[in-house]
């Protein structure tokens, strides 16, 4: 399989620093580089692609192409891939490299990398489950807590699909949701559903699967958050089904359990969690059932006790905050439903008051973590400015969205003078104050349509986006301008050396337009340069 020679221009492939794969159209490997060898290492003697894999991955890679060969401009095949032996998950990259006298491909593996480490590191903790999925339901990632819940193995939910633990009816219910967030109704949903344990019982949970997108394959995923809500699940249903045992169970469990008559106002029991959860005396309840209004926040104490005392309301469940004199507040789920006899008439009601405050503070962390995540993602931690990551994507679109009749946009690449010398005699201190001038001096002096970034070390680009020809020479001057920098040791100045390229039908990629800014830049430094030698001697 891997011992055919490799001619002279294939020398590159061979030394490549990463695992890479040569592919006939039937994903049958034609040559493999040491890397690949290396990461194929002790798997069977597999002839095609696919056999190194969990799941079949080349039949899709095969349609894609037969989709956008006859595009002139197309993106690589991209999926994340579970080795058979590891289990370690690849971003796997597929190329079309030559179409004569049949299909060549070259494929790339590279390992895959958590875009959001904070995120992930939060979710280890936390002792709610979290999965992330795959928009066919396959797993990526899981916390322990998930694998707990659910009594499996890593190496079992690596065979399955998050819908193959549900459920099959609300399997069924849950579908047509999660195919809307696919189809972009929406960012999230929250659902309560039955988990198949391991040992075959039903556990019931309340879901919230958010819409994600990895910036490394550009694919949707699903962050799916899973409560443990068996225990309400069980309380509400055998208060459905079984007045008899009701008392004994109320006793038991962590939240407020009530019963009225057919009457709001005559209740007949209320368990003492009440007392825990308001911190006052349950009994007070008894002569004045409007009670436990008084300690529901103002904007929502009309709904609770609309809700609550509404004689057409067969059921409910609403959420509402409890405030405290010390200033603490609790986050509250009211449920209830009426019971009728066989005659269909009320006959009472029975209800549940369950403290989430904690359920609603972990679903804040995870928004907060999720926030601060974004702003690693968009934002260079130094500077301020636009990260590398963030800047690409900016030049992405204005490059995929030129046209010939708008004015076209202008990329510009900036190089810090003499940076490494000042680096280098003045230290690092010195170094970061001089970037912070720098960013800040780009950002001041370009429009508020315009974005600066840095996308590494003392470079740094500017895109001015739709600039107007007569406009270009101005912006540009007012960039080339000296940089006033404070606290600077004695003698350091700070300075910078441009190069602009207009984006036009030249231009056939963005790895072009950013390299011929580059190349424009040094020449004017070089010019400076040799300039300010000239005068010297």
């Amino acid at each position: 399989m891997f011992q055919t020679q490799s001619p002279p221009q294939m020398q590159f492939f061979e030394l490549a620093p990463v695992p890479m794969v040569l592919l006939n159209e039937l994903g049958e490997i034609i040559q493999s580089n040491r890397e690949c060898l290396q990461l194929f290492h002790g798997q069977p003697d597999e002839t095609n692609i696919d056999g190194y894999l969990t799941e079949s991955a080349w039949n899709e890679a095969v349609r894609y192409f037969e989709v956008v060969s006859n595009s002139p401009q197309y993106e690589p095949f991209t999926k994340l891939v579970r080795l058979a032996l590891s289990k370690d998950i690849y971003v796997l990259k597929v190329n079309l490299v030559n179409t004569v006298p049949t299909n060549t491909f070259i494929a790339v593996f590279t390992l895959y990398q958590q875009d959001d480490e904070v995120n992930e590191a939060l979710q280890e903790r936390l002792p709610m489950g979290m999965v992330r999925v795959d928009t066919e339901g396959r797993f990526i990632s899981f916390n322990p807590a998930y694998l707990d819940l659910l009594g499996y193995e890593v190496d079992d939910l690596l065979q399955i699909t998050e819908f193959d633990l549900t459920y099959h009816s609300d399997a069924n219910s849950e579908r047509p949701l999660r195919e809307n967030l696919t189809l972009g109704s929406g960012n999230q949903y929250r659902v309560d559903k039955r988990y198949i344990h391991k040992n075959g019982h039903q556990i019931w949970v309340r879901v919230f699967v958010s819409s994600i997108v990895c910036k490394y394959t550009n694919q949707q995923q699903y962050l799916v958050a899973v409560l443990d809500i068996h225990e309400e699940k069980q309380l509400q249903e055998t208060i459905m089904t079984s007045e008899r045992r009701f008392r004994a169970i109320a006793e038991n469990v962590s939240s407020v359990v009530w019963i009225s008559a057919a009457d709001p106002m005559r209740l007949f029991y209320v368990n003492k969690c009440y007392d825990t959860i308001w911190e006052e005396r349950v009994e007070a309840l008894y002569s004045n059932p409007h009670a436990f209004l008084a300690k529901i926040h103002p904007a929502e104490r009309e709904m609770a006790e609309s809700t609550r005392f509404s004689s057409s309301t067969d059921s409910w469940n609403i959420n509402y905050r409890l405030l405290f004199d010390d200033g603490r507040v609790k986050h509250i789920r009211d449920s209830g439903n009426c019971v009728f006899d066989g005659n269909g008439e009320l006959i009472y009601r029975v209800g549940t008051l369950t403290d989430i405050t904690a359920e609603i503070d972990q679903r804040d962390t995870v928004v907060v973590m999720a926030k601060k995540l974004r702003e690693l993602v968009e934002y260079d931690s130094l500077t301020g400015i636009k990260s590398r990551h963030a800047i690409m994507t900016d030049i992405q679109e204005a490059f995929q969205g030129y046209d010939r009749v708008s004015d076209a946009s202008v990329l510009v690449y900036i190089d810090a003078d003499g940076f490494k010398s000042i680096n280098d005699s003045y230290g690092h201190d010195v170094g970061d104050k001089v970037l912070k001038a720098i960013a800040g001096h780009l950002t001041s002096n370009i429009r508020d349509s315009d974005v600066a970034g840095r996308i590494g070390g003392d470079e740094f680009v500017v895109l001015l986006r739709h600039t107007a020809k007569a406009e270009i020479p101005h912006i540009l001057e007012r960039l080339k301008c000296d940089i006033e920098c404070e606290g600077l040791p004695e003698g350091v100045k700070v300075s910078i050396s441009v190069g602009a390229v207009e984006l036009s039908e030249k231009v056939i990629s963005v790895e072009q337009w950013l390299s011929e800014a580059d190349k424009t830049m040094y020449q004017h430094k070089r010019a400076r340069k040799k300039s300010r030698l000239s005068r010297k001697y």
